[in-house]
């Protein structure tokens, strides 16, 4: 994780930024939703991010922090000031198109038929 002290206490013009409300509980969960080694890299970013917003580290400096755009930042806070739980919001929202039509399994193949009913002579190939 990203230590959010020397961000918060920077001297920068303008207002400094009002940090996100979160419960220890809510904390807990985004805390548990970057632990795990296969967690997603996009969601590992909003979590950061949200921790970031939590501490009151400004969007800029968010934006400089995890290498994205500051207008992305500006959207997750939207994102997460929508919902009650915003550890729910870390992963994609549902996109609209056509379904994946893949399944799980690969169907079974059909099998070529052998080459054994034609003897192989010396002349041909």
């Amino acid at each position: 994780m990203i230590d959010a002290e020397p961000w918060v206490s920077r001297a920068h013009p303008g207002p400094r930024a009002k940090p996100y409300p979160l419960t220890p509980e809510q904390r807990q969960r985004v805390e548990a939703a970057i632990r795990p080694a296969k967690t997603e890299a996009r969601v590992l970013k909003r979590a950061e991010a949200l921790l970031l917003m939590a501490e009151g580290v400004g969007s800029g400096d968010i934006a400089k922090l995890l290498g994205i755009h500051v207008r992305t930042v500006f959207k997750w806070k939207a994102r997460f000031s929508e919902t009650e739980d915003p550890a729910a919001k870390l992963t994609d929202a549902p996109r609209c198109g056509r379904p994946v039509s893949l399944s799980p399994m690969p169907p079974p193949r059909a099998s070529k038929p052998k080459r054994a009913d034609h003897p192989k002579t010396s002349g041909s190939r």
